[in-house]
């Protein structure tokens, strides 16, 4: 099982237009946010955050996967600003970057909780 969602920040049809070309991917309108959930699990999964900032623009943007593979990956976005990268594979930490008070990311745990509260 994996979960694979972005937010962001925009206007519903602006966002469905950046995902232009790739497939399985929803759209939900969510209050000023449109939530994206990929559910191939591999179009998004991977990415650095240099391309998260280009996909985010100027909007606000969170990203999250997990796996039971206890790979996770949390992106936090805000004014142009990358303010938190957490990236773990296969139960490793790769980058634990930034920092958000209102955001706890530990572990890939707490990315699937965040999800579940969050980003349903």
């Amino acid at each position: 099982m994996f979960a694979c969602k972005v937010m962001i920040k925009a206007p519903f049809e602006q966002v469905k237009a950046r995902f232009e070309g790739y497939e399985d991917i929803e759209f939900s309108p969510k209050g000023d946010w449109v939530l994206a959930e990929d559910f191939s699990g591999t179009q998004l999964f991977g990415w650095e955050a240099s391309a998260w900032l280009e996909l985010a623009g100027e909007d606000e943007l969170v990203y999250a996967y997990y796996d039971e593979n206890m790979n996770g990956e949390f992106i936090f976005i805000r004014n142009g600003l990358c303010i938190r990268v957490y990236q773990e594979y296969d139960g490793e930490v790769d980058t634990d970057e930034g920092e958000n008070s209102d955001i706890s990311i530990a572990g890939w745990t707490d990315i699937a909780d965040y999800m579940d509260e969050h980003m349903v």
